[in-house]
């Protein structure tokens, strides 16, 4: 797939700009016009570009804040009552450089008579599909904007457990830094300084001198089949990530981590539990809410489950009983459905189950890096100090064997 940036005029002679992923030109052109639009330029989008605008973590070059921002300033319009375009053009005079084409490219869909979900989905390095299937559902029950309000809190919290990993991640990560920069001084500057000191006879040379030179002599003859190696093993390993069966695997060896495993599950839980409190509480048949959120979890033990309450849900059976596959993954989401469903306050229900699952995981987060701290500390330790020690000893022992 390529990018192309094109120019274009609309029904009522203003200029428009914008950008769309197509396999070749012809097909570019096609999508540009789509809307309506009478398409003046069309080019591919140079390759050369700045490494943050090549769309490589799939967010478009589109801070998560600034999408957040902008979705909460187009709930509050439409809140207020205005319509879809007038509410584009007000969120897009607020919005970042970094959106605006994007955007301006969505209010042209728009305007071309396109829902809005479609003209978001146009764009899914932009928009989630979380967010484009949300919006379908909002426009499909007539609250789009109370729908996109839910998913700006939904956001949000994703955005501040993001955050928090991030904040626990800085000390284990400058203590590894630190550690394997102190491992590089002592294997690379201190090991061969001190080499020519045991190349007398009858001083044995410690552990670390011998390794190091064990090292350097096999990668001075073997790097050509060194690089090789590991290139065939990447290629190998790219090769098979994606295969259904090592997906699978993975996955379930993650959700079975004994840390990490509740974290993965309480994230998935949480997401799956509050988009579809979002939509059945904006009064979303149940089946549509369903095939909405069937797209949002990241885990496909989770997408599973969903899939087959799609299944059994049109055959007339309830939420609880047809979302029994989560008993194994989460079984708190499973009972507080079966409790609004006897209550008859499902949405509710699944909205505080969200919000547990949300506190549940910041605080198994805190635990998670509380353990991994000591143990990077301890590990790391315990390397650079072994290695110091070893030095050390032998520098003492040629000392006395000198004093001798």
């Amino acid at each position: 797939m390529t990018l192309y940036r094109f120019e274009a005029v609309d029904g009522r002679g203003l200029k428009r700009a914008g950008r769309v992923e197509a396999e070749d030109r012809a097909r570019a052109l096609a999508l540009a016009s789509a809307g309506g639009l009478r398409v003046l330029k069309v080019e591919p989008v140079p390759q050369t570009a700045s490494i943050w605008q090549r769309d490589l973590f799939g967010t478009g070059g589109v801070k998560r804040t600034e999408l957040l921002s902008f979705v909460k300033d187009l709930a509050t319009l439409l809140g207020a009552e205005l319509t879809i375009d007038r509410a584009l053009r007000l969120a897009i005079r607020q919005s970042p450089r970094s959106l605006t084409e994007t955007l301006e490219t969505v209010l042209a869909d728009v305007l071309g008579g396109q829902p809005l979900s479609r003209a978001f989905a146009r764009h899914p390095k932009v928009f989630s599909r979380e967010i484009v299937e949300v919006t379908a559902a909002g426009e499909l029950t007539g609250t789009l904007g109370r729908v996109l309000g839910d998913l700006a809190v939904s956001l949000a919290r994703a955005d501040a457990i993001r955050r928090t990993v991030v904040s626990a991640l800085i000390y284990p990560l400058l203590l590894l830094v630190m550690a394997l920069g102190i491992v590089g001084l002592v294997v690379g500057l201190l090991v061969p300084s001190l080499a020519p000191l045991f190349d007398q006879p009858g001083i044995e040379p410690p552990a670390v001198i011998v390794l190091t030179q064990s090292m350097e002599r096999f990668l001075g003859a073997n790097w050509v089949f060194v690089l090789a190696a590991f290139g065939a093993l990447a290629a190998l390993l790219a090769a098979l990530w994606e295969r259904p069966g090592v997906v699978e695997w993975r996955e379930a060896a993650l959700l079975k981590l004994p840390l990490l495993g509740p974290v993965l599950v309480g994230i998935e839980a949480g997401r799956l539990c509050r988009t579809l409190g979002t939509l059945l509480g904006a009064e979303v048949g149940l089946p549509a809410a369903i095939a909405a959120t069937r797209l949002v979890p990241k885990r496909l033990a989770f997408r599973r489950v969903l899939d087959e309450a799609a299944r059994r849900i049109p055959e007339g059976a309830r939420l609880a009983p047809a979302l029994a596959g989560l008993e194994a993954l989460s079984p708190l989401t499973l009972q507080m459905i079966a409790v609004g469903e006897e209550v008859n306050r499902v949405p509710h229900m699944l909205m505080r189950a969200a919000e547990l699952h949300e506190e549940a995981v910041e605080t198994r987060i805190g635990r998670l890096f509380a353990v991994m701290t000591p143990l990077i500390t301890a590990g790391l330790g315990l390397l650079v100090g072994g290695l110091i020690l070893s030095v050390m000893s032998a520098i003492l022992s040629v000392n006395d064997l000198a004093a001798q």
